[in-house]
């Protein structure tokens, strides 16, 4: 069996209330209920940092001229 801790939290009233009203609804203690939700929490599988557009992407290549011998004729250029 797993060992249990006590620990202490802070929530506002009205929250409390809800919550409350939720475990009598499904039956279940203010224990289970919290339990069951930060485990939902912790199991819940976060977003792929991949599918984030990152917010550069629409600078990258925004001082691209096509010029290819840039670097070495830029006196040309100017």
């Amino acid at each position: 069996m797993t060992k249990t801790v006590v620990t202490n939290i802070r929530l506002p009233e009205e929250l409390l209330k809800s919550l409350k009203h939720k475990a009598v609804e499904e039956r279940k203690s203010l224990n289970q209920m919290i339990r069951e939700a930060i485990e939902a929490t912790l199991h819940s599988v976060p977003e792929s940092k991949g599918s984030e557009k990152d917010a550069f992407e629409e600078v990258i290549g925004i001082g691209r001229s096509g010029i290819k011998n840039g670097s070495s004729e830029h006196d040309q250029y100017l």
